[in-house]
């Protein structure tokens, strides 16, 4: 028998000497750094690199799980993620901390870029410059997937659900709301098995 009152207990304890260690000026530089190093998108695997590889501020496990809500709640789910994460650091004023310092110096370089473009106006180097920064975005944003994907027996139906919808959304071009309202079910059917199957 599992006692789920003291594992709780644990991890709310384990989260709060996290949130206590991690000073909301420290949430904004983070963010703020990663606003303005994310170029190209791929806010996710910036995100990924930065605050739990580099920092270690969560774990895979918490980052998954609030990359997948991020992408099912409506608007950008970089900005989505960036809330989870702040909200889980330090509750509210994490969250406002992550957020502001995620989108304040993007806004800021835009503004100028703005500017700037106005004045040089269309420039094959520039073109070019934009498109090797979205390639490479691109890049990171597969290489945090391979990172994140064990590769054993339990993990065949997640990846059999993420080639699915990659080849669905990606290739066949089919609407990706559609989509995932199909396949979600059978992918939470898979993990409930499989977290089953451990469980016994």
């Amino acid at each position: 028998m599992i006692e789920w009152k003291g594992f709780v207990a644990e991890v709310n304890e384990a989260g709060a000497q996290r949130a206590a260690r991690i000073k909301l000026p420290a949430i904004f530089a983070a963010f703020f750094r990663l606003g303005i190093t994310s170029f190209g998108g791929g806010t996710a695997g910036w995100l990924y690199r930065e605050i739990v590889e580099r920092r270690h501020w969560i774990d895979d496990k918490e980052f998954l799980s609030g990359a997948a809500l991020g992408r099912l709640m409506p608007g950008s789910g970089g900005v989505n993620l960036t809330v989870q994460v702040g909200h889980h650091l330090r509750g509210g004023p994490g969250a406002l901390a992550a957020v502001f310092g995620l989108l304040s110096g993007p806004l800021a370089i835009v503004l100028a870029l703005a500017v700037g473009y106005t004045r040089i106006g269309q420039s094959a180097a520039l073109d070019a410059v934009l498109d090797g920064v979205a390639a490479a975005a691109i890049g990171l944003t597969f290489a945090t997937g391979l990172k994140l994907v064990q590769f054993k027996v339990a993990s065949a139906g997640p990846l059999a659900i993420t080639l699915a919808t990659t080849l669905c959304v990606g290739v066949l071009r089919w609407p990706m709301i559609p989509v995932v309202f199909g396949l979600a079910p059978i992918s939470i059917g898979l993990a409930l098995l499989n977290r089953r199957g451990r469980n016994v």
